[in-house]
């Protein structure tokens, strides 16, 4: 008996507990780094299998370890633990128990599989090849929890590290792989017009920072189309322009706000430097002054190849060859796994959870979100093959 059935053997036993972790931790969800309730669940649990671990890693993470025969080999699973600012409406007699937060992101999901995985891991100790580290991460919605957690050391020692995101637009069961860039970075761009207030009447006497911006923001249109290599992506968006104070005075300042999500930083470098240079040309044609102020959120997740062919071939051979999805473009949503990624090799992957005949349809973000439980046995099986194979490959 190879290891993985030594693992899988007797694990749709541990079906009903996994939906009981899921749920209670459904019901109580919160926030950013603030995680008390969460926190306790997950430490709980982990009392409960008996693997040793560390709280307050990266503000209020959590770090769990189990050592197997080979102490020269660790490999690394990932759990964000956060939830969104949304009013739940889904109806669920597990609904949040916390106003105006859910799991509507699966976050909870998340951490059930990798609470599961390690009492699967933990109940079979003993043919354990290497060794796992659990990692529980917070902030994944807000300013991020994982550089954080990196600087407090969680990946020191770390071979590679494996992570999975549910997907409700594909159907239990199943899962997807993306090769290569998997998901964007994201900068947020503030942009200021100073120009000089004067009557409307008489416009000649002053520098409208209305008529401004809005060459502005035309002229970045082009960085698109006329600066970026057409074979590579880059969004740049401006969702809000405020300026003025009343209908007959010419504005003096303009402020616009949008973002910008690209697939390589080098990309993204680029894109900033044409930024820079329109606003402060344009802007100057105009008689007005323009600034640019830049927020960068996360990198773009790059995949390594060699991990996502071990995911791939652990899906065809778990749910089988129609089962597994190769996803052709990136998703221009942003994903703090990306920094694990750049700093270790690894993957990142898909969980199907969706379901049709039970009208389990709702995206992501969404206050009507669910999962077809049954995903979640899968979601372990799938991170102890990884696991398996991820030894495999680094003791060779």
């Amino acid at each position: 008996m190879n290891l993985q059935n030594i693992f899988f053997d007797d694990i749709e036993d541990s079906e009903q507990w996994l939906i009981s972790v899921r749920r209670e931790l459904h019901a109580h969800p919160e926030l950013d780094f603030d995680l008390p309730e969460t926190t306790g669940i997950i430490c709980r649990y982990l009392d409960e299998i008996g693997i040793p671990y560390k709280t307050g890693i990266g503000k209020s993470g959590i770090v769990a370890d189990l050592t197997g025969k080979n102490s020269n080999i660790t490999i690394a699973l990932r759990a964000d633990i956060d939830a969104l600012p949304i009013l739940e409406n889904t109806g669920c007699e597990y609904s949040s128990k916390n106003t105006g937060k859910m799991h509507a992101c699966g976050h909870d999901v998340h951490t059930s599989i990798l609470l599961g995985t390690a009492k699967i891991l933990a109940d079979k100790k003993e043919e354990l090849p290497c060794n796992v580290r659990f990692i529980f991460q917070p902030a994944e919605e807000t300013t991020g929890g994982a550089v954080p957690m990196i600087e407090d050391g969680v990946l020191e020692g770390v071979n590679c590290i494996f992570g999975l995101h549910v997907d409700p637009s594909t159907e239990s069961g199943k899962i997807a792989v993306k090769y290569g860039a998997m998901n964007a970075s994201a900068t947020d761009v503030n942009i200021k017009i100073t120009g000089k207030s004067c009557h409307g009447a008489y416009p000649s006497g002053g520098v409208d920072a209305v008529v401004t911006a809005a060459y502005v923001i035309t002229a970045l249109q082009s960085i698109v189309s006329r600066n970026i290599d057409s074979r590579d992506s880059l969004v740049l968006t401006f969702g809000t322009m405020q300026s003025g104070t009343k209908e007959n005075i010419v504005a003096q300042e303009a402020f616009c706000c949008g973002t910008m999500r690209s697939l390589s930083n080098s990309v993204r470098d680029k894109a900033k430097k044409r930024v820079n240079t329109i606003v402060e040309m344009v802007s100057a044609a105009y008689e007005a002054k323009g600034e640019v102020f830049y927020r960068d959120s996360y990198n773009a997740l790059i995949n390594h190849n060699e991990y996502v062919d071990l995911v791939k071939s652990n899906g065809e051979n778990i749910l089988g060859i129609d089962k597994v999805k190769v996803k052709e473009l990136p998703d221009m949503g942003v994903e703090d796994f990306a920094y694990f990624l750049e700093k270790i090799p690894g993957a990142f992957f898909n969980l199907g959870v969706g379901n049709r005949e039970k009208k389990i349809t709702a995206p992501l973000h969404n206050d009507k979100f669910n999962i077809d439980e049954s995903a979640l046995i899968i979601g372990v099986k799938m991170q102890i093959a990884n696991i398996l194979s991820a030894y495999e490959k680094l003791n060779k």
